[in-house]
């Protein structure tokens, strides 16, 4: 569920039934995060490389049902475990909107029985870019909700 959105910004609320410390790992980690971080499941990662500290740097390979391989990269701006992350996030040729720097933060707020997860992606500057990246994090965020009760299965 998309809370607020103006011009240029995306912000996402979703409640976990997980400790903070417990999703801020799922969220940073990439054998974790080959379970949920991509668009939907038919996505497949070619990759998923994370250097998580300030300055350190992380790429994603996404592989589309249709066969486009995107490649998003970024730095960590703050890293504050377990209850905030910033990151640059830029595509990379050829996609779309390759070069084009964006700003994710995400907020790890521990609520009774759980983690409040707060997303914002900002700088969403062409006028696409705001739906594709809903789309994206919709699917993502139900994947990691999914991976989460597929954990306590486990």
């Amino acid at each position: 569920m998309v809370t607020e959105s103006s011009e240029d910004k995306l912000v996402f609320r979703r409640i976990y039934a997980v400790t903070p410390e417990t999703l801020f790992q799922i969220w940073t980690t990439p054998e974790y995060m080959r379970r949920w971080f991509r668009p939907s499941q038919e996505f497949t990662h070619h990759f998923v490389e994370v250097d998580l500290r300030v300055g350190g740097q992380y790429r994603v390979a996404f592989e589309s049902p249709e066969g486009v391989v995107d490649v998003l990269s970024g730095e960590f701006l703050e890293v504050t475990p377990p209850s905030k992350l910033i990151y640059s996030w830029t595509w990379e040729e050829p996609n779309e909107h390759a070069g084009i720097e964006t700003q994710v933060t995400v907020e790890f707020q521990e609520q009774t029985g759980g983690t409040e997860l707060i997303l914002t992606h900002e700088r969403l500057t062409k006028p696409d870019m705001k739906e594709r990246h809903l789309g994206g994090w919709s699917g993502a965020l139900e994947l990691l909700n999914e991976s989460l009760i597929q954990k306590e299965i486990d």
